[in-house]
């Protein structure tokens, strides 16, 4: 039976504590605990930090998310950044709410027992430094959180300090959230004009310097040399290219150009792009002839971003000697591209792959997948996942309108 509530709680608080807290033995959590403490109990604990000049003043001045949470990782106090970051207008409506649900992650409401909960949440550097503080340690890792908006989905890129606190013999989490996008963009940056460009800039000043050296009379070498420049310097325009469209899109200025495009055609360009023995070494690239034909509407250049990922990802998940197959197939609506390998793919990476700014290559890199995901999603009207196992290896799978327009 639920308790009676004092008149000046707000019901968002009823709803999110109350009328679960009769299930909660019923509810199975895949990580951290789902049990959640009563509305009187957040009201009490409440009271020990809202309210108090010093504590308002202070607080309300740092420009990052602090919040403040019980044993149960419930909000018991927010300042005003964290607030304007929720889109909520009353404090009073994030009490008991934990962080992922204030943020709207869209992993925090997978499971019944919410934030923290899910199989997703094992690997979120907030949860992790929370549960962690909760031992009382002090605990620092970085956050990757996928937050739905009205506009669909954002990725943010948080550090997550969280402290343990003890007031009136109570253990909290005392938890700064700061937004590191910036810091993310000026790493990835650098990760390709210091590492990636320059790696290929060295190979293209040394097939330079081979045709120099080489004498006049052999022409075929120097024409096996001029290729291979050539190729590395479109790989440059490319990188670069790929870069300032992700910028672009996630600024709101992409522009879309918007073409007829036949499926196989579109198949045999990216097949003749990456079917090349400096990009593949001893790995095989093949592609299904017997996939679906057809006619469909989109923007070729994004497309071929997406796919040409597609490829390059399971070219890199592949071990040499193995092969990689690509094809397409229709149904009444929709062109589905697909690219299989035989690699599987752990949890640790699986239930992180779509995240901005996460890898298995390295720190700084990661913006293959999401880039993949993001750009479909939203420019290009489709959808991408991928299934993968054991035994059939790993397959992503892409999926877009034929009319572009009715899609919209």
């Amino acid at each position: 039976m639920k308790k009676k509530l004092k008149q000046n709680q707000p019901q968002s608080v009823k709803s999110i504590i109350l009328e679960k807290r009769h299930i909660m033995l019923e509810i199975i959590t895949e990580f951290a605990s789902p049990e959640k403490s009563t509305i009187e109990e957040i009201i009490r604990q409440s009271a020990f930090f809202n309210g108090h000049f010093f504590m308002d003043e202070l607080m309300h001045h740092i420009p990052d998310m602090v919040m403040i949470l019980n044993k149960n990782r419930q909000i018991v106090y927010i300042n005003k950044s964290t607030l304007e970051a929720s889109g909520l207008k009353d404090p009073d409506k994030a009490m008991g709410m934990r962080m992922g649900e204030l943020l709207s992650c869209k992993h925090s409401n997978i499971n019944p027992g919410g934030c923290g909960t899910s199989s997703f949440c094992r690997y979120c550097g907030a949860v992790n430094s929370i549960l962690e503080s909760q031992k009382e340690r002090f605990k620092v890792d970085e956050c990757r959180i996928t937050t739905k908006t009205a506009e669909g989905e954002e990725a943010l890129d948080l550090r997550a300090w969280a402290t343990p606190i003890k007031v009136n013999g109570e253990p909290f989490t005392f938890l700064v959230l700061v937004n590191i996008a910036e810091e993310k963009k000026k790493l990835f940056l650098e990760r390709i004009f210091l590492h990636d460009i320059m790696n290929t800039a060295v190979a293209l000043r040394g097939f330079s310097q081979l045709i120099e050296s080489e004498s006049k009379e052999d022409v075929e070498l120097k024409n096996e040399f001029l290729g291979r420049i050539s190729f590395l310097s479109e790989r440059i325009v490319d990188e670069i290219n790929a870069h300032r469209q992700l910028l672009a899109a996630e600024n709101n200025e992409l522009q879309l150009d918007i073409k007829k495009i036949n499926a196989k055609l579109f198949l045999e360009k990216l097949f003749n792009t990456y079917n090349r023995p400096d990009i593949l070494e001893t790995r095989h690239l093949i592609t299904d002839w017997t996939s679906d034909d057809a006619e469909f509407e989109s923007d070729p250049t994004l497309l071929g971003r997406v796919v040409g990922n597609m490829i390059k990802n399971a070219i890199e998940a592949s071990v040499p000697g193995e092969t990689i197959t690509m094809g397409c197939r229709k149904d009444d609506e929709s062109i589905f591209f697909w690219i299989h390998n035989n690699t599987y793919m752990p949890e640790n990476i699986r239930l992180q792959v779509f995240k901005r700014s996460f890898s298995t290559k390295g720190t700084g890199r990661g913006l293959g997948t999401y880039s993949m995901k993001y750009l479909t999603d939203k420019y290009l009207k489709g959808s991408i996942s991928f299934s993968t196992s054991e035994p059939e290896g790993t397959v992503f799978e892409a999926q877009y309108p034929l009319a572009f327009c009715k899609a919209q």
